[in-house]
């Protein structure tokens, strides 16, 4: 039930119990897209990784430095973290989707193609609606809004740390390897190690994808609880 007083406890609850209660169609909804999301969250790992890091580490010898390459690498590192943010936005369009069939419903329905759901205007209105409600009534529930945010926001930093730790593992290899190199020593990384590192945060990315997926479940049902309030304020006002 969306049109509900909830407390912090109860909103975290109902959102993990529609969440996995709807994974199937969840999931059938957004493969490809997590399959896009996880891709560029590799590439700009990667990027960063591969090209941006090992000329940082190596910014003490000033002289020797190729500024050049230095800014292609940071452009072309910044570009891919747009793009991510971009696929981001596009990953929480499937998660704004269920909630709005949800709310309309009462259920999630599964998918009518295969390729999933793909964000139209709708997603537009709705998340400028999402915004103009931070500064309207949401104000007026900072507490809620900040709790919930707060309690996302450490729920999903430890589960990201946790699947992305093999990931994580390999990207450390990396920065001692290059900070090694910078020092003279031999590099000694294998010829492989690149495309090793790369599917490491593909495979991380892709389940990354469905931690942060979740995100958006207890700011809907923190949504529904504020909305119901403020329904109940206008009814004693008048």
């Amino acid at each position: 039930m969306f049109q509900k007083t909830r407390s912090i406890a109860s909103i975290f609850y109902d959102a993990y119990q529609l969440y996995t209660e709807n994974f199937k169609q969840l999931f059938r909804a957004s493969w490809p897209i997590a399959i896009i999301y996880a891709l560029v969250f590799a590439l700009a790992t990667y990027l960063f990784i591969s090209d941006l890091l090992p000329m940082v580490v190596t910014l003490p010898a000033f002289s020797a430095t190729n500024w050049g390459a230095v800014l292609m690498a940071s452009c072309l590192t910044l570009a891919a973290q747009l793009l991510f943010v971009l696929a981001a936005l596009l990953l929480a369009s499937t998660a704004f989707w269920a909630c709005r069939e949800h709310k309309t419903t009462g259920t999630v329905p599964r998918p009518a193609h295969w390729w999933g759901v793909w964000p139209g205007l709708w997603y537009i209105k709705v998340l400028w609606k999402s915004v103009c409600f931070l500064f309207r009534p949401g104000l007026r529930h900072f507490g809620t809004l900040f709790a919930t945010f707060f309690i996302t926001l450490l729920f999903t930093a430890v589960l990201t740390l946790f699947c992305e730790l093999p990931a994580i593992i390999i990207g450390i290899a990396n920065i001692k390897a290059y900070a090694g190199a910078a020092a003279g020593d031999p590099l000694g990384m294998p010829d492989y190690m690149g495309k090793l590192t790369f599917a490491a945060f593909v495979i991380a990315g892709f389940i990354q994808a469905y931690v942060h997926l979740i995100t958006v479940f207890p700011f809907y049902y923190a949504y529904g609880s504020i909305d119901t309030l403020e329904k109940e304020r206008k009814r004693i006002k008048l």
